[in-house]
């Protein structure tokens, strides 16, 4: 069985696929993904009627995304994976959207493009046959056309675009099929496609006198 983890976004998803059938749960949510990740998980696992020591694989989204869902959703991924022994494997939001919308390109390529600020956006093109045309690039939202392959899909959330996927967030049923064709490597990290929100101290911390 291969499980599916997706918290990088404004979702948290999870997919059980036991080869015989997919089970899996989303709930919109931008916070709050810590509390909903593990009930949801063995919701999924109820009602495939599954132990978790079935699991063999773990497929996890690695983003973009926010960096708080990221590092979530990859610890528990890696976590799980260590403590039931299986394989772990990453897959990310920009491929796993890719996948999905890929029927509706009527033999066309594919390009996602995901805003990080209102102005610049991440760009991935990929073939008719899902490989990627090349790697993740950040560009300004002025020259989406120009890194986009012509008659190409255009998907995402950035402004100039009209997505045909939902909020751009993937189905975790998606990230499974993937995961479960990706040879394992080395474990997942985050794709980080912008600089940390979070400000560094300008004061200097205070000293530590001795006794």
């Amino acid at each position: 069985m291969l499980l599916a983890i997706d918290t990088s976004a404004g979702q948290c998803a999870v997919a059980l696929d036991t080869g015989a059938s997919v089970v899996s749960r989303r709930e919109d949510m931008t916070k709050g993904h810590a509390e909903r990740l593990f009930p949801m998980i063995d919701a999924v696992l109820d009602e495939a009627r599954a132990a978790p020591g079935a699991i063999a694989r773990i497929a996890v989204c690695t983003g973009p995304g926010s960096f708080t869902g990221l590092r979530l959703g990859i610890a528990a991924a890696r976590g799980l994976a260590l403590g039931l022994g299986c394989e772990v494997v990453g897959v990310s939001r920009l491929e796993a959207l890719a996948a999905e919308a890929r029927h509706k390109a009527h033999g066309h390529p594919v390009a996602v493009a995901l805003a990080l600020r209102t102005d610049v956006a991440v760009v991935q093109c990929f073939a008719t046959d899902g490989a990627p045309l090349g790697p993740p690039e950040r560009v300004s939202t002025a020259a989406l056309e120009s890194v986009m392959p012509p008659l190409a899909l255009r998907i995402g959330d950035v402004a100039e675009l009209r997505s045909i996927l939902p909020a751009s967030l993937p189905d975790p049923a998606v990230i499974a099929t993937l995961g479960a064709a990706r040879t394992p490597g080395e474990p997942p990290a985050p794709l980080y496609l912008r600089d940390a929100d979070a400000a560094l101290p300008r004061e200097a911390p205070p000293a530590i006198l001795d006794a």
